[in-house]
């Protein structure tokens, strides 16, 4: 699987390098064409099985979309482009390819996992495709010098601070870090490594790709003689979960530290009771004192009936960004587009007030711990 993945990666370089001239064309025209028309088309690719299971993603979208169209976007509607990724890489740069050659699009919002955004960002980049990232954390993808990508989520770097300023706070003083083997998951440990270190907690052991209850009842022997105080995982759901299971099936006091990719709507109703004191570092925190918050919840809650989560607010916001852009520079040009959220002074959103870097990393969010006790969340300092 490994093999097969780096080599639809350097497929998609080559690619890049043999349609070079033409991509460039491509670029051109979307200047041109752009957002001419009665609507604003905007790319979604998403896993849609996974985003519609687990989070609330696209009802977070869909909210963005009836608020914006209610009033218009620069005397126009837009309509999305919503598209199965089928979180397969091979999927991905197939409809990649196929948003780009749609020169009348002016963005797209996703791809949704790291190990397919990062690689197939670059389609996007050569296409002049205003890109906006709202689930993938890893630092990466704003390290290549991209004009037209940008990251609406807050970096690992942070996630990784909060995780070991917690385990501190709680005088873990040696700790275990599994983590899935994807960029995501590797990044995050490497991350989790350095702060873990200049906070003086060590990492006794690594590991990955643990399945059976066997293999989970080896490790934790192991970690027991190596006197470990928690557990950190760098995992995403469903792996996140079993990981958990497996855990408290050895020990169900076991201290858990989990990053944001185990911050999903059903995470309580998933693990049952093997949830009960599980930490979860997240951007979203229900009860801050904040008017653009109350009106997004109260808005999510009269459209749907229950309450939204982190991705609701992610989905939601990335549209909105691109909407604002759109409104004050009074252009669909992808180009002029991008400058104008590279350099926009903050904006007001649901999430606090955001801003974007020279990198296209954004700028004025928070990251909060959160612990189940008694079947719900409790929000932590």
């Amino acid at each position: 699987m490994k093999r097969m993945i780096k080599i639809l990666i350097l497929s998609v370089v080559l690619l890049s390098i043999l349609t070079g001239c033409s991509t460039n064309t491509v670029a051109l025209k979307r200047e041109k064409e752009a957002g001419q028309g009665d609507e604003i088309l905007i790319g979604v690719p998403v896993p849609l099985e996974f985003a519609q299971k687990n989070t609330k993603f696209l009802k977070g979208i869909e909210l963005a979309l009836e608020d914006l169209n209610a009033k218009g976007v620069n005397g126009k509607k837009i309509k999305l482009e919503i598209a199965d990724d089928q979180g397969n890489f091979k999927t991905a740069v197939d409809l990649a390819q196929e948003f780009s050659k749609n020169t009348r699009m002016v963005a797209v919002i996703g791809h949704w996992f790291s190990d397919i955004c990062l690689p197939v960002s670059s389609i996007y980049e050569e296409a002049g495709m205003l890109t906006i990232v709202p689930t993938v954390s890893n630092p990466d993808l704003t390290g290549n010098g991209y004009k037209y990508v940008f990251q609406n989520i807050i970096s690992d770097k942070r996630i990784a601070e909060k995780m070991c300023s917690y385990a501190k706070s709680q005088g873990y003083e040696r700790v275990v870090v599994c983590y899935e083997d994807s960029s995501y998951g590797r990044n995050l440990t490497a991350v989790i490594e350095r702060e873990a270190k200049e906070k003086g907690i060590r990492i006794v052991d690594r590991c990955s790709g643990l399945v059976t209850e066997e293999q989970f009842k080896r490790a934790y022997d192991k970690w027991k003689a190596l006197e470990f105080d928690a557990v950190l995982l760098a995992l995403n759901m469903p792996e996140g979960g079993n990981y958990i299971k497996e855990l408290r099936k050895v020990n169900k006091e076991v201290g858990i530290i989990a990053a944001d990719g185990l911050d999903v709507g059903n995470f309580i109703e998933l693990l049952g009771e093997d949830a009960e004191g599980v930490v979860i570092v997240t951007t979203y925190n229900p009860y801050r004192q904040a008017s653009e918050l109350d009106k997004f919840t109260q808005r999510y809650r009269d459209k749907y009936n229950e309450e939204p989560d982190v991705w609701a607010i992610q989905g939601y916001e990335s549209l909105q960004l691109i909407a604002h852009a759109i409104e004050q520079t009074d252009s669909y040009s992808p180009a002029v587009l991008a400058d104008y959220l590279r350099n926009m002074d903050p904006m007001r959103s649901v999430l606090g007030e955001i801003s974007f870097n020279n990198y296209g990393e954004v700028e004025g969010k928070e990251v909060y711990g959160k612990i189940v006790t008694d079947g719900q969340f409790n929000y932590i300092d």
